[in-house]
């Protein structure tokens, strides 16, 4: 009853009981190498949505030669080439990161899909560990062409499965 009127009030409405929001499956990395300079560390930048996540990788290597005299050519290819503002499309970015790779070796860039559920406690660690591990064996072998000792069994013919484990 209300206090105030004397009347009933109506029963709250019963929602029906959600299922709590579920992990994505997959993250995506987006990786800005500036130079090749081995002491530089390259930008990583991660999004649930790869559209989303190629925007801000375009927007932030954008900023950074607008911003920077460091980029060869970087002038000439931003006066050449549509601006973040001008992007109305995924495909606008798409065309702009690939104009860019096809102008300049640096900035350079690349997109990964990482898993990251599948595993009993739903993680799937060792799979993720285990593809992060090669991919990174597989860029110190870009960057230096050499194996260490760390490194066992062919880094280049094979790659770690995220829908195996062992």
């Amino acid at each position: 009853m209300d206090a105030d009127t004397g009347e009933p009030q109506p029963e709250p409405a019963r929602s029906q009981p959600t299922e709590p929001p579920r992990p994505p499956t997959q993250l995506f990395l987006g990786v800005i190498v500036w130079s090749d300079d081995v002491e530089e560390d390259p930008t990583v930048i991660a999004d649930r949505n790869p559209v989303t996540l190629a925007r801000v990788m375009a927007t932030t290597i954008h900023e950074m030669m607008d911003d920077s005299p460091a980029f060869e050519g970087a002038t000439e290819f931003l006066e050449s080439h549509p601006s973040p503002m001008e992007w109305e499309w995924p495909r606008d970015v798409d065309d702009w990161l690939e104009e860019l790779r096809e102008a300049t070796p640096y900035p350079a860039f690349s997109f990964h899909q990482i898993p990251t559920v599948g595993g009993a406690d739903g993680t799937n660690r060792t799979v993720v560990n285990r593809y992060l591990e090669q991919a990174l064996r597989e860029r110190e072998h870009d960057l230096t062409g050499d194996v260490g000792p760390a490194h066992t069994g062919s880094h280049t013919s094979e790659r770690a499965d995220p829908a195996r484990e062992t």
